[in-house]
């Protein structure tokens, strides 16, 4: 409803439409929209199958597979801000680790990677795609409750290891990772904390998301317009959750 008004807490009226016409014809918004799309690619290539490999390599239980699963999902526990400044430091362009160990191998270590208009942008997905513990620990844990019986008669059938985790594993945790897709997906397009602390959307908004572009309306007394960035925001999820749900096929049973 506010997203049809101008309001801040000066005045209050009504515009109708006027914040979403203004929004088709803002760049900025655009760009915003288009780098929200972009994190969620980086999501679904990334994110998502990290965390399944890891999943099913944690459930194999090899040597030291308690201590990898403790460590991949450290960053899940972490806030969002104690990560952001984490990896700012790690990409400091003076003393960052990046760098310094770039420079080790006598290759080019002076690049701000979070104000470079060409590194930015994939340098601050970078950051949140390594937080894929928490599809980890789903996925693990969904493998410990498919039938040991299925893999054994497979082996006497001669499958590989690859075989059976492409044949029985996989298909079998179809519900899992559509749950884990929705819900990261879901997170990615609200993804603010780490975006602000690290560029605050920039450089001249190379990384700006919906997020941060709703909250530099509002900090501008443009509460209207902010709200307006938050319906199409709400909108999108919508989108997300439904084309998920019928991808996935999640709201079928499995027998």
């Amino acid at each position: 409803m506010t997203s049809a008004m101008s309001w801040n807490f000066r005045e209050f009226s009504w515009i109708g439409t006027g914040n979403f016409v203004e929004l088709a014809r803002d760049i900025t918004f655009w760009k915003a929209f288009t780098n929200t799309l972009l994190y969620c690619a980086g999501t679904v290539f990334l994110q998502v199958p990290f965390g399944v490999l890891a999943g099913i390599l944690i459930s194999q239980k090899l040597r030291g597979w308690q201590f990898y699963r403790a460590a991949l999902f450290i960053p899940v526990v972490i806030s969002g801000p104690a990560f952001a400044l984490t990896f700012s430091i790690f990409y400091n362009p003076e003393y960052g680790l990046l760098n310094t160990v770039l420079g080790w191998f006598g290759l080019f270590n002076h690049r701000d990677w979070l104000f470079d208009f060409d590194t930015a942008l994939p340098a601050v997905v970078a950051t949140y795609v390594f937080v894929f513990g928490f599809v980890m620990i789903l996925v693990a844990t969904e493998i410990d409750q498919i039938p040991k019986d299925l893999y054994e008669a497979a082996s006497i059938d001669g499958a590989t290891w690859l075989q059976r985790e492409l044949k029985i594993t996989l298909p079998l945790l179809r519900h899992i990772i559509g749950t884990c897709l929705l819900l990261t997906l879901l997170g990615t397009i609200k993804l603010f904390d780490v975006i602000y602390i690290m560029t605050k959307g920039g450089p001249a908004d190379q990384t700006t998301s919906l997020g941060t572009y709703g909250y530099s309306q509002y900090v501008a007394d443009r509460w209207g317009y902010a709200n307006a960035i938050g319906t199409v925001t709400v909108i999108l999820g919508i989108m997300i959750i439904v084309s998920v749900r019928r991808l996935f096929r999640l709201h079928q049973s499995e027998m």
